[in-house]
């Protein structure tokens, strides 16, 4: 049973109280421009309300990001409903509709401030959630029944306000600063006007679009296929060309080249039809505020384009393409068939060269939200990837052809029964065989078969953490010997990208999100498997029966996910009987620069010394005496927490963030993760910076404090009263009235340590314990 504060339905309650509206009329009245809106409004909206109004688990989808979200309104439609048994209209800002009239009548989305000036501020719900806020600033429940929906009229509010009167805006924080509210109740009695039109864009940035728009709109067939190839995988990235520090834009296909003003193609996926003999690849500006949840950036330079033509145009091919390949679902859902004549290590190296990037859109995109859809992966583990020159499919174009007609995902049959997940079961266990076959081949696994970065690259080595609905990449290895590991190899990165992103469908059914899910089950068995024949033939059996714990779990994988070992490894091992660590331990220490792995973090890595006596080596020694140990004290915490360290010496604080790695006897079964979770397992990881884009909980304690903090820490018991006492004293309740400024430093933070990977932390899953 997850902890109440952790509240998985709350998306659905904010929604119930600040997406509602009246509405007078259909029609959309317009609005006037207003200078402060950029410089006010939407700096109170990113600092107070952002944080759960945001993409689409927005609160009755309204979405708060931008003026032009604002001005859509909201929805009674709910996006994360995965039972639905048919697909819902895309809502994507800036994409299905360009005008807020079209959302209001195409979409049913409602306004949430009303321009008529007799009743701007009576009819203005947004105005009313926020003085009901302020009237009533703390306390009240925020367990709201899911089965509720958003009203959208005076009338339906008012009921829901005496039902619930604690459902004001900002919902379960504290109420707005009466600045705040008088700023916000100026701006919509004057019309809630939109902004004036933002700067254009810098010199360097339009040079290098229009270098990139020529590299990418070449008339070629094969550049138009290497074209087609990088939108494909790099649709959901926010780039960034280097200058203006705040300055994203998106790929898209637009109708138009420049130099006219780009006319973006919506499709549901990124390979559907654009529907028109010629489509461009163009960028175009972000405009709304980058929130952490969703931000995948990605640069574009000069480096990034020679390397990206020394990849796709420095080797041969072996069939130069003459026109392009079928937009045909059946042909341009399979990444192996559709871009066949590319050479695999092409394709390979380009996923390879930004394998954080790439990982990053499987936790970041929009299927990535949810716990059936995150319980598909264990809370610790660490992935390395297979050598392009030990990958047969790489090395070979024959064998990668003959098995490229089972390497489809479920997104190849959309959303009806050709989508069903066990037609893809029965490809993927053709594939395996043929894999094997190959396998016995060609000798065993060595160390020397996993990628090196190249030398340099330090996306070699990723950590991934869950936290119960969401997840976290990190660069290197974090959090010690892990559970589990993945090898990736080409064809597992490429299906994993098509089967959770560019063939991901939020919007979609029953059908296809299952489908999916089961799909992403298999893609980590086989991963798995990969790490596995680096170990022993004799210890594979057993280290996989202790990740699929539970009576018959491990006979039924046996079954229904055979294990295809390969040959015995060529390695030297110095314990056999703890393989698992020693093929970790030696990767990262041995087989891979230093310069690649990065520095090691102490807190988990208890090898790694710890003789200095700053604010970070003192606070590292504390934390490595109750990380990566069970005890009843790990099982008060939430899913992760973000720790502020405020030095005494003048120095600058630091930022932790703690982690509940939960353990699962599996995680092979789609529905019934609690009957396998595994609480006196359970253990905290300590990570220096920001690990969690949607932190549970902020604390704070002195440097001075250090000892006791962690004495207190081992002293936690559930039950005992001890957890709300430690909360009194350290930590911030999302209704304590001091919580907007720990939620300010936390926020500017993470800016200030990752500028090119930071966004607005999202407070949807933040507890009140």
């Amino acid at each position: 049973m997850r902890r109440v504060w952790l509240l998985p339905l709350l998306g659905t309650a904010i929604g119930i109280a600040i997406s509602v509206s009246v509405t007078r009329r259909r029609h959309v009245l317009p609005s006037p421009t207003d200078t402060s809106y950029s410089s006010r409004i939407q700096v109170i909206f990113d600092h107070r309300c952002v944080g759960c109004h945001a993409c689409f688990d927005s609160p009755c989808q309204l979405n708060l990001q931008s003026f032009d979200g604002f001005d859509r309104g909201a929805s009674k439609a709910i996006v994360y409903r995965p039972n639905r048994l048919e697909p819902m209209a895309p809502t994507r800002m800036f994409q299905d509709a360009k005008t807020t009239a079209e959302w209001q009548s195409r979409f049913d989305f409602f306004p949430v401030v009303s321009r008529d000036s007799s009743a701007a501020l009576a009819d203005s719900l947004l105005l009313r959630l926020v003085e009901q806020r302020r009237a009533k600033p703390l306390g009240g429940s925020f367990d709201v029944d899911a089965s509720t929906v958003c009203p959208r009229t005076s009338h339906e509010l008012t009921g829901e306000l005496v039902e619930r009167p604690e459902v004001g805006m900002p919902f379960g924080f504290p109420p707005l600063t009466d600045d705040e509210a008088d700023a916000v109740s100026t701006w919509v009695r004057k019309g809630s006007g939109r902004p004036v039109a933002p700067s254009p864009e810098s010199e360097a940035d339009r040079a290098a679009i229009a270098t990139w728009e020529a590299f990418l709109n070449g008339d070629s067939p094969k550049s138009q296929l290497v074209a087609r190839y990088l939108y494909e995988h790099l649709f959901l990235a926010h780039i960034h060309f280097g200058d203006a520090p705040n300055d994203w834009f998106r790929l898209v296909r637009s109708r138009t080249r420049e130099p006219a003003e780009v006319d973006e193609i919506a499709t549901l996926r990124p390979y559907d039809d654009p529907g028109v003999s010629r489509s461009f690849y163009r960028f175009r500006r972000i405009t709304e505020t980058i929130v952490a949840k969703t931000h995948v950036p990605y640069r574009l330079d000069s480096a990034k384009l020679a390397r990206v033509r020394q990849i796709f145009f420095g080797s041969e091919w072996g069939e130069s393409p003459t026109a392009l390949p079928s937009y045909d679902r059946k042909v341009a859902a399979n990444p192996f068939v559709v871009f066949r004549a590319i050479p695999a290590r092409a394709r390979y190296q380009f996923l390879l060269d930004d394998a954080y990037y790439h990982v990053e859109t499987f936790i970041r995109g929009p299927v990535c939200k949810g716990q059936v859809a995150l319980n598909v992966i264990d809370e610790h583990f660490l992935i390395f990837f297979l050598s392009p020159a030990a990958d047969r499919s790489v090395t070979d174009p024959a064998y990668l052809n003959s098995v490229a007609r089972y390497l489809g995902v479920p997104a190849e049959g959309g959303d009806g029964v050709e989508a069903i997940y066990e037609r893809f079961k029965l490809d993927e266990l053709a594939y395996l065989r043929a894999q094997a076959a190959a396998l016995h081949e060609m000798p065993g696994r060595s160390l020397a078969d996993l990628w090196d970065g190249d030398g340099a690259n330090r996306d070699a080595v990723l950590t991934v953490y869950r936290h119960y609905d969401n997840a976290f990449v990190l660069r290197g290895a974090v959090g010690g010997i892990p559970k589990t590991a993945w090898v990736m190899d080409y064809p597992i990165f490429e299906r994993t990208y098509y089967n959770l992103v560019a063939g991901f469908n939020v919007f979609g059914n029953v059908i296809h999100q299952v489908s999916t899910r089961r799909y992403m089950n298999l893609l980590r068995i086989e991963g798995e498997d990969q790490f596995l024949r680096f170990l022993p033939q004799s210890e594979r059996k057993s280290v996989r029966d202790s990740w699929y714990r539970g009576n018959g779990v491990a006979l039924l994988l046996d079954v229904v996910d055979p294990l295809y070992g390969g040959p015995e490894p060529r390695i030297d091992f110095r314990d056999r009987g703890h393989a698992k660590s020693e093929v970790v331990r030696r990767v990262v220490t041995e087989a891979l620069p230093e310069r690649v792995v990065g520095a090691r973090d102490p807190i988990q890595w208890v090898d790694v010394p710890l003789a200095g006596d700053s604010l970070g080596d003192r606070f590292d020694r504390e934390a490595r005496a109750v990380a990566a140990t069970p005890g009843t004290f790990v099982q008060v915490f939430p899913d992760a927490t973000l720790l502020r360290v405020r030095s005494s010496d003048g120095d600058r604080d630091l930022v932790f963030t703690i982690i509940r790695n939960r353990s699962h006897a599996n995680i092979d079964f789609m529905f019934l993760e609690n009957d396998f979770l595994v609480p006196s397992e359970d253990t905290l990881h300590v990570v220096q910076g920001f690990a969690v884009t949607r932190p549970n909980l902020f604390l704070t304690v002195s440097s001075d404090d250090l000892s006791r903090f962690f004495d207190e820490v081992r002293a936690l018991v559930g039950g005992d009263g001890s957890w709300r006492r430690f909360v009194d004293r350290y930590g911030i309740r999302r209704s304590d009235a001091r919580f907007w400024g720990i939620s300010d430093f936390f926020n500017a933070e993470y800016a200030r340590l990752d500028p090119f990977g930071a966004g607005v932390l999202d407070l949807m899953r933040y507890g009140n314990d």
